[in-house]
């Protein structure tokens, strides 16, 4: 199992591609850098008709606008259950797609997640947890033997996300923080900006300073 980042390019989140016996993305960006994601994928001897599952940590434009170029290749979505309509319908407000000049391609969700799913992916097994705040439907994926968590745009290394958007709440956010620092977190992938591979917990924890 390997854990790579291959995008992120201008207004794309972070995209991590885990290389294991399901090969998966965590987010996919705008789609607007497809060509540059592709060629990261090839890096890896891969193409896009090789991932077979895209989970989005929620439903904003610059996480799931790259969503059909995926679905178009064969690959399935996963996404949390309050937030799976959104991307069926191609809403285009409250997934910001008309911020970002775009219309939201409707795409099919194959897989609509709650808090505690485990999704399974061969050496690697996510357990999905609920954390509302930047949307009411996203969601943090964590590996306990690891100490891995891929966090979404709940909370960076740097921050946390914004709650001025439609479905936020800085409440939930905060009680989200809160959940997350009950977790043993070395490894934090967050939604944008630079990763860690050691000391995400303290990261979790300079947020919830933030927010309190």
């Amino acid at each position: 199992m390997k854990i790579h980042q291959i995008g992120g390019l201008g207004p794309d989140s972070n995209i991590y591609l885990i290389i294991d016996e399901i090969i998966t993305l965590i987010d996919a960006g705008t789609g607007q850098n497809f060509k540059n994601v592709k060629h990261n994928l090839s890096k890896f001897n891969l193409k896009p008709s090789d991932v077979g599952l895209l989970i989005n940590t929620h439903c904003h434009f610059d996480h799931t606008g790259g969503d059909w170029d995926f679905v178009a290749a064969g690959c399935e979505v996963a996404i949390h259950e309050f937030e799976a309509g959104l991307l069926r319908d191609g809403e285009q407000t409250i997934t910001m797609a008309g911020s970002f000049g775009r219309r939201l391609e409707p795409v099919e969700v194959a897989r609509e997640l709650r808090e505690g799913d485990r999704v399974k992916l061969g050496e690697l097994t996510l357990q999905v947890v609920h954390t509302p705040g930047h949307t009411q439907g996203s969601i943090s994926l964590y590996e306990h033997k690891r100490g891995i968590l891929f966090s979404g745009d709940t909370v960076f290394c740097d921050g946390v996300g914004r709650t001025d958007l439609p479905t936020s709440n800085a409440k939930a956010l905060a009680r989200s923080l809160r959940k997350l620092s009950a977790l043993d977190v070395e490894s934090l992938y967050p939604g944008h900006g630079p990763f860690v591979e050691r000391g995400g917990h303290r990261c979790i924890l300079e947020a919830i300073g933030l927010v309190s």
